[in-house]
């Protein structure tokens, strides 16, 4: 939408083919339907979150940032308020109000929209694109922008459309995986927690001899299967690769990270001395929700009902140990349908950053999610997505 938008305000007469029966459907669901659109960190932070990958966004998030989103979504009666982290979302009208100002660009542009058109081929003379091939039409166009995202979410209409008119023309498609996705726990005592948020936890995640592969720090959320919530999402594409490699993948939560080993230690030795009476599960309930606190206790041989004061200090630091260092086996990532964002797409070294513009045959372009471009949650992909989208419309 945001190419499309941008083609048209440049001057070129520009039809949107939506496979779907309506604009923006995974749009709609982005950030549980709040959608965190930017995030207010400066460029070299932001580039630097997306690794390797941030060199090939530096024109993208030059061209069309953060602060020229903002204004733009401004301009059309959208005004964002920043949140914990940089996230950046509307302050009202959540998804909607994002979609509404995408539909508006494009009317006011002149864009025409063509719903229920799965573009299957693209059609080719003379080594350059000439147009599109849908299962009941064809339309002729000198310059194709593929944005059709990657494969989370299948229902909204995401399912690789991009990959294979990708490949098509030679390009090199990376083999895709899940990203920002709940990660399923060996151990079963998790699912009992359905539901239950941690508040705020650091999360490292471990493979193989012990190497730390990630660390993040914000909410998680117990779930049916293990754990979800943007701080696992943070470190879910490092274990998805791990696991690859066949490596042992655990992860450690600190589910009291505002108090030291040694500070907890010391708390629970104030506890027993003071409220030796209360139950031990009553006093850390002060720290972690209770139900968590009772169920991290049990999974560790320890009675919650157990009075302080007949906590010795060897238990004490047993305790502080389990709720400091909490060690989870991921047995598994959850499907890629499930995951926020898709990893791997089309090579980024076939793509020239400045037009996002196909190396192998000009007047192609990719934007958005079929491109090998990914990052953390926060607001960083949906700003690479309209940045990509924003670029690839102005110079097609």
């Amino acid at each position: 939408m945001m190419a499309a938008g941008r083609a048209a305000e440049r001057g070129r007469r520009v039809l949107l083919l939506e496979r779907g029966p309506s604009l923006g459907r995974k749009l709609l669901l982005s950030g549980g339907g709040r959608c965190n659109v930017t995030n207010t960190a400066p460029l070299q932070e932001s580039l630097s979150v997306f690794g390797r990958q941030g060199g090939f966004l530096r024109h993208a998030l030059a061209a069309f940032g953060s602060d020229a989103l903002r204004d733009w979504l401004r301009g059309r009666g959208v005004e964002t308020v920043e949140e914990e982290g940089g996230r950046v979302f509307p302050a009202a009208g959540g998804a909607r109000a994002v979609l509404a100002a995408l539909a508006d660009y494009m009317s006011a542009a002149g864009v025409h929209i063509g719903l229920g058109e799965r573009a299957k081929s693209l059609l080719i003379e003379e080594g350059r694109p000439v147009g599109v091939r849908c299962a009941n039409s064809t339309w002729k166009a000198p310059r194709v922008v593929v944005a059709t995202g990657g494969l989370s979410y299948p229902s909204t209409g995401s399912t690789g459309d991009g990959y294979a008119l990708a490949r098509q023309v030679g390009h090199s498609v990376l083999p895709t995986y899940p990203i920002l996705v709940g990660l399923e726990t060996g151990e079963a005592w998790p699912r009992g927690l359905q539901g239950v948020p941690i508040k705020d936890t650091v999360v490292r995640l471990r493979g193989r001899e012990e190497r730390r592969l990630a660390r993040s720090q914000g909410e998680a959320v117990w779930t049916h299967y293990g754990l979800s919530g943007p701080a696992v999402l943070s470190v879910s594409g490092a274990a998805v690769q791990a696991l690859a490699r066949d490596e042992e993948v655990a992860l450690e939560l600190d589910l009291v990270p505002f108090l030291s080993a040694h500070a907890l230690e010391e708390a629970l030795g104030e506890a027993a001395r003071t409220r030796g009476r209360q139950a031990l599960e009553t006093v850390l309930a002060g720290w972690v929700p209770r139900r968590t606190g009772a169920a991290v206790l049990a999974a560790g041989g320890l009675d919650s009902h157990k009075k302080m004061a007949q906590c010795s200090r060897q238990e004490q630091k047993v305790i502080a140990r389990a709720f400091k260092c909490l060690r989870l086996h991921v047995s598994r990532a959850r499907p890629i349908a499930e995951a926020i964002v898709t990893g791997g797409g089309v090579d980024l070294r076939e793509v020239d950053a400045r037009r996002m513009e196909s190396r192998l045959m000009g007047g192609l372009h990719f934007a958005g999610e079929t491109l090998a471009a990914h990052g953390p949650s926060g607001g960083f992909n949906m700003q690479a997505a309209l940045s990509t989208g924003w670029l690839a419309g102005d110079n097609a």
